[in-house]
């Protein structure tokens, strides 16, 4: 039979179970906002990657000929 006292210890277990699940989930939701936004931000990255991928294509095919990019000295040297 269990006396008080086993009673109250596993009541004190219960408590701690229930705080401990308790922090679980507010970390979970904590960490499950910080991808969400990280992800977010991922595709905002892949998006300005294409943009700038599309724009140096386009200057490559603005400049016949050229194939590499040329560090040159501007004509006013």
């Amino acid at each position: 039979m269990m006396t008080e006292t086993d009673i109250e210890q596993l009541q004190a277990q219960l408590v701690e179970l229930q705080t401990q699940v308790a922090f679980q989930e507010l970390t979970i939701g904590e960490l499950n906002q910080a991808l969400a936004l990280q992800q977010k931000d991922l595709e905002w990255v892949k998006r300005q990657w294409e943009l700038l991928r599309e724009e140096f294509a386009n200057m490559q095919g603005q400049a016949p000929g050229a194939t590499a990019v040329v560090d040159e000295k501007p004509p006013h040297y």
